[in-house]
């Protein structure tokens, strides 16, 4: 990934990223406690560079968070999501890089909270078009360290409806994925507010591989006119395998 003043290289790279870390949940639809718990997931990513930069990324991650009223975790929450940016150079000097672009990203959260509510499944899904900075600083010929900023600008969001005290959902998976589409409503930043922010340090250990190791921060916060907010945070260390 080296490159000198006003040289960017055509390349193209994949990586596999393991992570592990802490997931805060905070479901106001159901109460105002907070589940917090261990999370761990998988991410893909394609990025090819040319004049401009193409970035897709897809990911799972799984977590039994609980509040400090339960002994035992029986919850779970399970989140998916995924994105596609396109991004320009903006500054290319010396050892830094700055690139800017538009961001399309999807995300699902699905959660069960067996010991305060055995029927009901909870979401909190949205498709975003934001905005994704990127800087990245070259070390030297082997080390780069990358920082990512992205934030949606205009969202389509889904959340459960606030009173479904008589009805049982259909846990089939075609009546998951319905009600995970369900309540459709626009919103900006007001009812639909996510930070995803990743700061990465790359060392070469071969002319063809890469590794990386990662932290992320991610927050998230959802509501729609009839029903009350969900909020998630996330922080997660990574190793990141590229090739």
């Amino acid at each position: 990934f080296c490159f000198g003043q006003g040289s960017i290289p055509n390349s193209r790279q994949n990586s596999f990223q393991l992570n592990i870390g802490i997931n805060q949940l905070k479901e106001e639809n159901l109460h105002p406690k907070v589940h917090a718990g261990m999370i761990y997931g998988l991410r893909y990513s394609n990025v090819r560079t040319n004049l401009h930069q193409r970035q897709f990324q897809i990911g799972i991650h799984f977590s039994q968070p609980k509040t400090k009223y339960e002994n035992l975790a029986s919850s779970m929450n399970i989140q998916i999501d995924a994105c596609y940016s396109y991004l320009f150079y903006i500054v290319t000097k010396n050892k830094f890089t700055f690139s800017l672009g538009p961001e399309l990203g999807l995300h699902y959260s699905l959660s069960h909270y067996p010991n305060w509510d055995e029927s009901h499944l909870y979401w909190s899904d949205f498709l975003g078009l934001g905005v994704l900075n990127t800087l990245k600083y070259q070390l030297n010929n082997k080390q780069q360290l990358t920082l990512d900023f992205s934030i949606p600008v205009v969202s389509v969001i889904s959340r459960p409806e606030l009173d479904r005290m008589y009805k049982i959902d259909d846990i089939s998976l075609g009546g998951i994925i319905s009600s995970m589409h369900s309540n459709l409503e626009g919103a900006f930043w007001n009812k639909s507010f996510a930070i995803k922010s990743r700061l990465e340090y790359h060392f070469s250990i071969s002319n063809h591989v890469t590794h990386a190791i990662c932290y992320s921060f991610n927050y998230s916060r959802t509501r729609e006119n009839e029903g009350l907010p969900f909020q998630n945070i996330q922080h997660l260390v990574g190793l990141k395998l590229c090739y």
